[in-house]
């Protein structure tokens, strides 16, 4: 087994840990780890699904970047979910615009907004839904201008 596979399989590991007990926004209230697994399914290359599954543990959980770099995954791959990871001082609009900066991290985006743009129509079209679905539209076409789609 490759330091890539092997460094994936604990990047899904770690995922799964710090995902245990979330719930996806979607109409079943699926466990939360099923959506970065489909953004990880939706690229190709161990690099990529590593960023993939990863890609909302800084975000949304208590996973360090140093608990990341412990996986072993490449730090193209650390980089990639940091750059991936939105401050709470960025607007979506300045989040976008460094995300579009960094190839990798401009792949997993648009998958990840793939697999919010499909969950989002499926709910009831209420105003945050709506404007939701418009910004993750502008998004991918942000993404896709700069290189990514």
């Amino acid at each position: 087994m490759s330091d890539d596979s092997e460094a994936l399989e604990r990047a899904i590991a770690l995922a799964c840990a710090a995902h245990r007990g979330r719930r996806y926004p979607s109409p079943e209230s699926e466990p939360y780890i099923l959506h970065p697994l489909r953004v990880m399914l939706a690229v190709a290359g161990f690099r990529a699904r590593a960023v993939a599954v990863l890609h909302d543990v800084l975000e949304d959980t208590p996973v360090s970047v140093d608990k990341i770099r412990a996986t072993g995954v490449a730090a193209d791959v650390v980089d990639a979910v940091v750059t991936l990871t939105r401050r709470p001082s960025q607007t979506y609009e300045d989040y976008i615009d460094h995300v579009a900066g960094d190839a990798l991290a401009r792949r997993v985006k648009l998958a990840d907004l793939a697999d919010n743009l499909a969950n989002n129509r499926r709910l009831h079209p209420t105003r945050d839904v709506v404007d939701r679905i418009d910004r993750y539209e502008r998004a991918v076409r942000r993404l896709s201008a700069a290189g990514g789609g």
